[in-house]
């Protein structure tokens, strides 16, 4: 069985009398392990499909099964603890808090799961070290580099330990240089850590070149699904 699969995914609303679809018919499976890029121009719904796979939309139609389970049918409850423990999310404008540290940035995941006390400053440390941040543990977001942002960023997505990395343009802010870094380091925990990684971008070549399956979106509605069995 899939880790993921969406079937028959339609999200709409109206405009006036007229009804527009913002999602139609969306189809397609995500296997444990897999890197699947989610390839678009702005506009064709790849931040609506995320949003729905990460809970944080569930007024749609069809389903969005992870783990044999209906995402959209579930208690706010439920998404809570998906949202905490199942799916970590990388936003193209990082979304750190200006007033916290890197550190503290990585433990808030930690601290709203009742990860125990002692151990979140391990735990964000090792991801830090990881990351090649430790030695910039205590500088607050406005210190650091756009890259070095990211990675905080990354490093706090998976505090939680989740199956699936949720990335929403990861590099829009980002030098050329400095893009390739992060998409390196995405490959590297979903090839040793078998991450499940789910990429939002518009940048198709990249896509094509980094990831097992690449979902094509034009208005809407899949274009076309390919797979690279060796990215």
């Amino acid at each position: 069985m899939a880790l993921l699969k969406v079937s028959n995914l339609c999200k709409t609303y109206y405009k006036g009398e007229n009804k527009i679809y913002a999602l139609r018919n969306i189809n397609f499976d995500v296997e444990e392990g897999e890197f699947v890029s989610i390839v678009g121009k702005s506009g064709s719904g790849k931040s609506t499909l995320l949003n729905l796979l990460g809970g944080m939309d569930t007024s749609a139609e069809g389903s969005v099964c992870v783990g044999g389970i209906n995402i959209l049918t579930m208690s706010e409850k439920q998404l809570s603890q998906y949202r905490k423990f199942t799916v970590g999310m990388i936003f193209q404008s990082f979304n750190l808090i200006p007033t916290r540290t890197a550190i503290d940035n990585v433990k808030l995941p930690l601290i709203f799961s009742n990860y125990p006390r002692r151990l979140r400053e391990t735990r964000a440390c090792e991801l830090l070290y990881n990351m090649g941040l430790y030695n910039r543990a205590l500088h607050y977001p406005s210190e650091l580099s756009g890259g070095e942002a990211q990675r905080v960023a990354i490093a706090r997505a998976l505090a939680n330990k989740p199956k699936i990395i949720l990335a929403d343009e990861p590099t829009g802010n980002l030098d050329t240089a400095t893009s390739a870094e992060i998409i390196s380091l995405l490959q590297m925990f979903n090839k040793k850590h078998h991450i499940t990684i789910i990429m939002v971008t518009h940048d198709k070549e990249t896509a094509g070149r980094v990831s097992h399956k690449t979902v094509l979106l034009s208005d809407g509605e899949i274009i076309k699904i390919t797979t690279n069995p060796n990215p």
